[in-house]
């Protein structure tokens, strides 16, 4: 498309021309007279170039979106914004425009004060574009913006509606918001405004694969199978978390649903013991529950309203509910106590640990060497606080050995030592918190005997009890502290198994398997063991992963909004 004018052509600050279907040319109709000043002209969300043509164009055109811009005479400045940059987000964050005018901004945390560096000086325009990530686990987590952002509406073809507030972020797992910022004043002073809004939400479906025994694959039967299928056709799984030989998951309506073995009524079901379900049931008609854990015939689950509650088996008092040890079964959700700041919780066999939303740290149950971190090896039938720290991030508890994870990266391990399972070099128990080596870790998983964890450049290590190779170091020899398994840092989450066996997914969404598998249980197509890591299919597209006895539930990601 071509424009021609006469005369002398100006476009004055902050305009917008979006939505190009085609080149444009405005030119002075070939006269040679006139001129065209661009004052600050924006030119978006196109793909298209454009161009000015008249003797002694100048001032500056910014692009953004895809779209490009020439003069046919000198003057005419450009600048562009094609250069990308990736930036987590922390508490204090700060983004260098020396390294891309366009900012994929991955919230991992509130951004309390936020800055911007090398800003070109005044007098040389800037429009930068941040792509606001939600987190995946669908936390909305808040940008405290600099007063200098004066707020406007999206440019409705004639004028910019101004809005008086911050934009409200994107909600829900990875929800998208596209915000652009332009400053003539070396940034002083941003006009901002929101370009696009992707509600987040992730689809998944479920798998599952190895042992079927009471129907703990909820394939409708008790037959095995030693690759992933499909469990039922529905996308709207949220978490999925396996006990010995049963399975509790949410869905994205916040429903709760189990199936599987049904010994101390660990479905939830309030149904006799041994009334098994082989394909998922939901538990009552609840739709605000928002994690799960499901252990060796016993549960914890947490409400959106930060509640906690437990069902199954108490013979070690891991229900938490200050009941005798080896009384009360509980065949139903029932709630522990009154408290309503309960973050994260996880469990093994008759023991569990949990977090608070203050970053302390709880643990109850059967005390075996010194398991429950409490500096003593009893037995507690209710949440107790280990210490007084307030910065633990995650826990990971096992049967004999528990790992957690504190706030700046480090690694704590507790429990019982024997094959070296604690990574300290020795087999010396341990009843309380021990720091283990100096490095920073993201993600760990433990069983008895055994533990695995990826630090925060992305390796994967093992330790402790190697029998079946479950260790993935191609080998059968104990491990008395952490090995690297491979060289590889892309490895990004974890979880191993009652069924001395390991699962990890790597950064780019495929699924790795190593140790046992006599149910078929490393989703092989086969029952052959295996002393290192093996690729389970050829899917990139795997979310979560939990393991129980010789079996395996899954979630992979049918849709993930971009960003």
């Amino acid at each position: 498309m071509a424009i021609k004018v006469g005369g002398t052509i100006v476009i004055n600050d902050s305009r917008v021309i979006s939505n190009l279907g085609s080149a444009l040319t405005v030119s002075n109709g070939g006269t040679g007279a006139g001129s065209f000043t661009a004052n600050n002209l924006l030119v978006g969300n196109g793909t298209s170039s454009f161009q000015l043509i008249a003797p002694g164009s100048s001032g500056n055109v910014l692009t953004s979106g895809g779209s490009s811009w020439s003069s046919s005479a000198a003057g005419g400045a450009s600048l562009t914004n094609d250069t990308r940059q990736a930036v987590t987000s922390a508490a204090t964050t700060t983004i260098d425009l020396a390294n891309g005018q366009v900012i994929d901004l991955t919230m991992a945390g509130n951004i309390s004060t936020l800055s911007f560096s090398n800003v070109p000086s005044a007098g040389t325009p800037i429009l930068i574009q941040i792509v606001v990530k939600n987190a995946s686990d669908g936390t909305a987590y808040t940008i405290t913006w600099p007063n200098s952002v004066y707020w406007s509406g999206q440019y409705t073809g004639t004028t910019i509606a101004d809005v008086q507030t911050a934009p409200t972020l994107a909600t829900g797992a990875n929800g998208v918001t596209t915000i652009a910022l332009l400053t003539t004043d070396g940034g002083t002073k941003w006009r901002g405004w929101v370009e696009g809004t992707i509600a987040g939400g992730a689809f998944y479906s479920l798998y599952s694969w190895g042992r079927g025994t009471g129907g703990r694959l909820g394939q409708g039967s008790t037959a095995y199978s030693s690759s992933p299928v499909q469990v039922g056709a529905l996308t709207d799984w949220a978490i999925v978390s396996c006990g010995y030989r049963h399975v509790v998951a949410i869905k994205t309506d916040g429903t709760m649903w189990s199936w599987g073995t049904n010994v101390s009524g660990a479905l939830g079901l309030n149904q006799g013991l041994g009334v098994n379900k082989s394909s998922p049931t939901q538990i009552g008609a609840l739709t605000n529950w928002s994690k799960v854990s499901a252990a060796s015939d016993c549960n914890m689950a947490i409400k959106t309203n930060g509640t906690l509650w437990a069902w199954g088996s108490n013979a070690y008092g891991q229900l938490g509910n200050n009941i005798a040890p080896g009384t009360d079964s509980v065949s139903s959700p029932i709630q522990i106590g009154v408290l309503t700041t309960w973050s994260s919780v996880g469990g093994t066999r008759s023991n569990f640990a949990a977090i608070k939303t203050d970053g302390t740290l709880w643990a109850w149950g059967r005390n075996f060497r010194g398991v429950l971190g409490l500096n003593s090896t009893a037995n507690v039938s209710s949440p107790t606080q280990l210490g007084a720290l307030s910065n633990w991030s995650s826990v990971n508890p096992a049967f004999s050995c528990t790992a957690a994870i504190k706030t700046d990266g480090t690694l704590w391990v507790w429990g019982d030592a024997r094959n070296g399972a604690l990574g300290l070099n020795d087999t010396v128990d341990r009843s309380s918190p021990v720091q283990l080596g100096a490095s920073t870790w993201s993600a760990t998983s433990t069983y008895t005997y055994v533990m695995a964890a990826i630090k925060t450049d992305g390796t994967l290590w093992t330790w402790g009890k190697n029998n079946d190779g479950r260790l993935g170091q191609n080998s059968t020899i104990n491990l008395s502290s952490p090995v690297q398994v491979g060289a590889l840092t892309n490895w990004l989450k974890l979880s191993a198994s009652a069924g001395y066996f390991l699962q990890a997914i790597k950064t780019d969404g495929t699924l790795w398997s190593w140790g046992q598998n006599s149910s078929g249980q490393l989703g092989q197509n086969n029952t052959t063991y295996l002393s290192s890591p093996v690729q389970v299919g050829a899917s990139t597209n795997w979310f979560a992963v939990s393991q129980g006895g010789s079996f395996v539930s899954a979630l992979t990601a049918l849709t993930v909004n971009p960003g």
